[in-house]
């Protein structure tokens, strides 16, 4: 069987291009959320429902993992069940000691890209604040990032509560009604009710 994964960071990107670079599947597994993590629904469900034989099928390395270490693990997860992963842009096939081996390299090569750029841009930051320069978060710019601010956008599309939120990222519950209005803002999410009650 052809299993092809997947997956977009957050409920309102688009999946299609994905989809239509491959045709071939027999099954589909598909997630919205962050690659930072490997706890995704689908991807846990594609795992346990390999068998000896299939192959696992992605467009892009970083659909699967942003992770080197992760991305190995889920390697040799597959591995172990006796099938095999194949990478559509980059053309590799895990099934070959060559394709295992520059999947290995080009995870380890995208890692690294991305700390660089991380690093980059905290050096600017520590730059701008010496010569006088950095002004700190824009007015209405929220606290989280990265994977965090993804998770936040992900719970709150699945309907969490916004007491159940404020207690998951530790915060009152007027600093989730202003991460809401934030996000709303920037048509990150859609407002699903009023965020703020009316005074009797």
């Amino acid at each position: 069987m052809i299993r092809y994964y997947v997956r977009v960071s957050t409920m309102e990107q688009k999946i299609d291009r994905q989809l239509l670079a491959y045709s071939k599947a027999n099954f589909q597994y598909i997630d919205k959320m962050s690659g930072r993590s490997k706890e995704r629904p689908e991807l846990q469900r594609l795992l346990d429902d390999l068998q000896s034989g299939d192959v696992v099928v992605v467009k892009s390395l970083d659909r699967l993992s942003r992770s080197t270490k992760d991305m190995l693990d889920l390697v040799d997860a597959i591995k172990d069940k006796k099938a095999s992963l194949q990478i559509l842009d980059m053309k590799l096939d895990t099934s070959t000691p060559q394709g295992e081996f520059f999947l290995t390299i080009l995870a380890a090569i995208a890692q690294l890209e991305r700390q660089t750029i991380r690093e980059r841009t905290l050096e600017g930051v520590a730059i701008a604040k010496a010569a006088g320069k950095y002004k700190g978060r824009k007015k209405g710019s929220i606290e989280l990032r990265g994977k965090p601010l993804e998770e936040f956008v992900y719970l709150y599309n699945l309907g969490m509560n916004k007491s159940r939120l404020a207690e998951k990222y530790g915060v009152p519950r007027s600093t989730i009604y202003r991460w809401i209005d934030t996000l709303v803002s920037r048509k990150k999410i859609k407002k699903k009710e009023s965020t703020r009650k009316k005074s009797t």
